[in-house]
């Protein structure tokens, strides 16, 4: 994202801009929430709208817009962003297709073999093997929020009496960092199967794909 042009990245802000004024506000950001089923609460929204909002005026404006997709630090608004960039298929709505990616990209002038290697690496976010990435498969990775068929698998594997080291292993070779991996059979052996936080991103209905254990 820190290599997008100020044309790409004003391109996704008006699909939320929807009022075409400059800026971003409340009714925005809860309207394209709910066009991919997401219903966060209102004070969800100011917190949402407040981390982005530089001069504390209430809306988000093009130049902070430009600054949170440039940011290293990942925020819930720049994982909606990066959802509505890709989500451009006409037959498949409401998630990302591969189609969806080289349409996006090639757009910006970005090569084939560039496109090639993202797409692959974007798509391994799909979680149930559809062939579509969901906005609950990006989030857990932007947001780096352990899957809960993961903590599942880990507290079943750790229950048979799994060594850790195959553990770990097979953690890594799935993308885990060992430190992480480390951390979470740890706290499955001391304190039990560990649960994450429900957000309005799981109790969101339709384009929201939930997790298959």
């Amino acid at each position: 994202m820190s290599q997008e042009s100020e044309e790409a990245i004003a391109r996704i802000f008006k699909k939320f801009d929807v009022k075409n004024d400059g800026v971003i506000d409340f009714d925005e950001i809860k309207t394209v929430m709910k066009s991919v089923q997401l219903y966060p609460s209102n004070q969800k929204i100011k917190e949402i709208i407040k981390r982005v909002d530089l001069d504390r005026d209430g809306v988000i404006n093009f130049k902070e817009f430009v600054a949170m997709r440039r940011s290293e630090e990942v925020c819930e608004l720049n994982v909606l962003a990066q959802f509505k960039k890709f989500d451009v298929s006409k037959l498949h709505r409401g998630v990302i297709t591969r189609d969806g990616i080289y349409t996006v990209l090639k757009e910006e002038g970005v090569s084939d073999e560039a496109i090639k290697e993202y797409t692959d690496e974007f798509m391994a976010l799909d979680s149930n093997g559809d062939g579509f990435v969901s906005f609950l498969d990006l989030y857990e990775s932007m947001m780096t929020r352990i899957p809960d068929e993961w903590l599942e698998w880990i507290n079943t594997n750790v229950l048979r009496g799994v060594p850790d080291d195959t553990l770990m292993k097979i953690l890594v070779e799935n993308g885990f960092n060992q430190e992480t991996a480390a951390r979470l059979i740890d706290k499955t052996r001391r304190e039990g199967r560990q649960v994450v936080e429900r957000s309005y991103v799981d109790v969101g209905r339709g384009y929201v794909c939930g997790i298959k254990s």
